[in-house]
């Protein structure tokens, strides 16, 4: 398995300062998004703006705990599902499928099932909904002319 901070390191590194502020300001990052962002700031001599007041973040459970995960998105195609997974991951918050190899099997069973699911720890619903939202707004679209490095 990968590195989060590591892959966000490398992905903070290769943007434009103004890309970097935009998703800084954007306010919806993780606190290890924000960790590795504020560390590419300081590397690039940038004072990091002020970022509105966020609830404070519910502590990680214990292993005698139980984790809860909820399902934040549904879909018939699993594939659409896999880009959200790679997208809340590339932010910070793990997530995973399930059901999508059911629609292999046999896509009337999908149906019948209700589809592939992609789900989160509870902690982190709503801020993996909110990212959901802006892919499926288009937000996070790239537009023609668009440096892509």
């Amino acid at each position: 398995m990968s590195n989060p901070r590591a892959d966000l390191s490398e992905t903070y590194r290769d943007m434009s300062d103004e890309e970097l502020l935009e998703r800084w300001i954007d306010g919806h990052l993780t606190e290890i998004a924000m960790q590795v962002a504020r560390e590419e700031f300081s590397r690039r001599g940038i004072q990091a703006p002020e970022v509105a007041a966020q609830p404070p973040a519910q502590q990680a459970p214990t292993a005698e705990e139980t984790v809860t995960f909820v399902t934040v998105a549904r879909s018939l195609g699993p594939w659409e599902l896999h880009v959200l997974r790679a997208r809340l991951e590339g932010d910070g918050i793990p997530s995973f499928v399930i059901d999508d190899h059911v629609n292999r099997i046999n896509s009337l069973w999908s149906i019948a099932v209700g589809g592939a699911r992609l789900l989160v720890a509870q902690q982190h619903a709503a801020e993996a909904k909110q990212i959901i939202d802006h892919v499926k707004s288009g937000r996070f679209a790239l537009h023609e002319g668009d440096d892509v490095g």
